[in-house]
């Protein structure tokens, strides 16, 4: 494992990646790696949607749709997708014209209207996901440890679980796992 990536898991559980700790170069070098990681995956993602038959947002709806607990309203679709209630709504009309998903008045508020995922629906997430998985792994084969780590650091600051003991207890035994590995 690079000296980068065991200087970054030193440091997990001091607190927030804490810049004066890490040097600057050290943590803007995390960033670069979960930024070239979170395009890469965005990008693989909206490509798969669309060869399954999706434009991304689409897929993204259907997704937050069918991840719901319950049938999930316009407003709640566009606060998962950080877009326009109006969008939402286009989206969700969109999907039902395709047979992904159902819409319906809720129970308490008939003036409220959910949208849950169709058998059909589900089935093209299935199908979307598991072209997702073979294209990630290649593209985790293609990242080095310290990439790994530095994305990780990155996503659990951005999360506020970069001072969590827990957090730091699996990074170490990852850590260790993959320096095993290498020897």
């Amino acid at each position: 494992m690079e000296d980068g990536t065991a200087e970054l898991l030193a440091l997990w559980g001091k607190g927030a990646v804490a810049s004066s700790d890490l040097d600057f170069a050290n943590h803007v070098k995390a960033i670069a790696h979960a930024r070239f990681v979170l395009r890469k995956i965005l990008r693989l993602l909206d490509e798969q949607a669309i060869a399954g038959g999706l434009q991304p947002l689409q897929h993204q709806a259907l997704l937050q749709i069918f991840g719901a607990e319950d049938p999930l309203p316009v407003n709640k679709v566009a606060d998962r997708l950080d877009i326009a209630p109006a969008l939402a709504s286009r989206l969700i009309r969109q999907l039902e014209e395709k047979g992904l998903v159902h819409r319906a008045r809720i129970p308490d508020d008939r003036r409220v209207i959910a949208a849950h995922a169709s058998e059909a629906g589900i089935e093209v997430l299935r199908t979307i996901d598991n072209a997702v998985h073979h294209h990630v792994n290649h593209f985790q084969r293609q990242l080095t440890d310290e990439g790994k780590f530095g994305a990780l650091a990155t996503f659990s600051f951005y999360l506020g679980l970069d001072s969590d003991p827990r957090l730091a207890l699996l990074l170490t035994a990852a850590g260790h796992h993959a320096h095993a590995h290498h020897h």
